[in-house]
């Protein structure tokens, strides 16, 4: 008799449910903050809500990228494409910490925001979540091949 063993298993557990809910937690959260501010000017956008928002934003990239960095195992069939969903996301969160600072209004130098680019930025920031959630997504349904 030849002995069967698993080529992949997909990656399941706590960890993992938890990646894919913070990358939905991100979006959501950046598609909010993109409607509370559409129709604001840049002059407006100096309140105390809209640091806040930003910062529970860079929050949840932070804990997804402590779980991502959890996951990654150099032995693993899954390495190369954790690593590169941890390269996609590693400084994402400067973007929003870095924004948060300068629209805080207790600050003694404020910096106008080009709604513009932080929109494109944003949208980047987007493309990458979604993108790092696929991966995600992928490796823990596939399904197990025997040879």
């Amino acid at each position: 008799m030849t002995s069967r063993f698993k080529l992949r298993e997909p990656i399941i557990g706590v960890e993992m449910d938890r990646s894919k809910e913070l990358c939905a937690m991100v979006v959501n959260g950046i598609d909010q903050f993109q409607a509370d501010i559409h129709y604001l000017d840049s002059n407006q956008l100096f309140k105390k809500c809209f640091v806040d928002q930003l910062i529970l934003i860079a929050k949840n990239l932070d804990e997804l990228i402590y779980l991502l960095l959890g996951l990654v195992k150099p032995n693993s069939i899954y390495f190369r494409v954790l690593k590169e969903s941890v390269g996609l996301i590693n400084m994402t969160p400067n973007v929003f910490i870095i924004t948060a600072h300068y629209l805080n209004p207790e600050n003694k130098y404020k910096r106008l925001l080009s709604k513009f680019y932080f929109d494109q930025e944003l949208e980047q920031v987007k493309s990458k979540v979604n993108l790092v959630n696929k991966y995600l997504k992928k490796i823990s349904k596939i399904k197990n091949l025997k040879r």
